[in-house]
């Protein structure tokens, strides 16, 4: 990857992670509340009945609509493995049921049972940036850009952020995927 792009995704995600750390608690609290509200106003996300969702990574912003009135659907938070895509999912019924994970985000705990990709409808994708073409910027491991390359098109794939992280242009190289909604405290996306 040319190091103009390198720079380029290192000076945004400083710049997002800085932002978020900015936010008083309050108004974390009242943007993430706002987004989950928007989050569940999506007909897809009505519709789903099996939804991957993630726990945030310090200050990011948190979903729980999932958490929500329907009890026929099922909530999986994804583990970091070795195999390919390297993350796979489990279900849980509680945010509580998850405990330290790779990387310092909390994931599944055994006995969690696994819920295999092609059985999960809609996939809540954190990120540190997106764009109005669904283009994200996530932390550079690549995680999400290979769950959504061997899914693409047999599963909705919504960013979920604060407004300030939606940017005019996100930087992209080979292999960067793009969501197909982005979500946040103000506004839905759809490229």
């Amino acid at each position: 990857m040319a190091d103009s792009l390198l720079d380029a995704k290192r000076a945004l995600r400083r710049a997002m992670i800085d932002k978020r750390q900015a936010l008083t608690p309050e108004e974390r609290m009242r943007r993430t509340l706002s987004a989950n509200l928007r989050l569940e106003g999506l007909d897809e996300f009505a519709a789903a009945k099996v939804i991957a969702t993630f726990a945030p990574k310090g200050p990011e912003i948190e979903p729980t609509a999932a958490y929500g009135p329907s009890q026929e659907r099922a909530i999986v938070y994804p583990r970091v493995t070795d195999r390919q895509p390297r993350l796979v999912f489990h279900r849980v019924k509680w945010p509580y049921e998850l405990g330290p994970g790779a990387f310092g985000v909390r994931e599944p705990v055994p006995p969690a049972p696994e819920v295999p990709l092609d059985q999960i409808d809609l996939f809540v994708v954190p990120g540190l940036a997106f764009d109005a073409r669904g283009v994200r910027l996530g932390y550079g491991g690549g995680y999400y850009d290979e769950l959504m390359a061997a899914r693409k098109g047999r599963a909705l794939f919504v960013g979920f952020a604060f407004d300030f992280q939606v940017v005019d242009h996100c930087p992209a190289g080979e292999g960067d995927q793009a969501v197909d909604c982005v979500v946040t405290d103000t506004r839905t996306i759809r490229p």
